[in-house]
């Protein structure tokens, strides 16, 4: 059973749950391609996924449990974010995603092309976008 009171203090899996329920109901992402891009990007697998690490940082610069690029998140918000608040802070994180991909799907319409944006940096439809889009919950 998953407890209804989860913020910041909880455990990261936990965290993780609650939020991309949220934002992606708040931005209208269906929500099992939310879960899909938490997957593929940093590996989490669930509510009960105990060791799971949110804070990872890509080659590319990308951080945190959704991977967004820290130039991205201060575009989407308009603010000055800083890395380590990316990296670190779950519900910035996965709220800056779920507003991205809100803004994409407006963009372009079609999901499969929305993944490739999120992935690249720009429309395409490629192996990331159809990982996500085909992506299953298994947990």
């Amino acid at each position: 059973r998953i407890p209804d009171s989860i913020n910041q203090g909880s455990p990261p899996s936990l965290q993780m749950y609650r939020y991309i329920k949220a934002y992606a109901d708040t931005f209208n992402i269906p929500v099992r391609f939310a879960f899909g891009i938490a997957n593929i990007e940093t590996g989490y697998r669930g509510p009960f996924h105990w060791k799971y690490n949110p804070s990872k940082i890509s080659s590319s610069g990308a951080v945190g449990p959704m991977q967004v690029m820290v130039s991205t998140a201060r575009h989407i918000n308009r603010d000055g974010v800083s890395k380590e608040k990316l990296r670190t802070d779950i519900k910035y994180n996965i709220y800056t995603s779920m507003k991205l991909l809100r803004k994409l799907y407006n963009m372009y319409g079609n999901w499969k092309m929305v993944f490739g944006a999120y992935n690249t940096g720009r429309p395409c439809v490629n192996g990331y976008a159809h990982k996500v889009y085909n992506h299953k919950l298994n947990w």
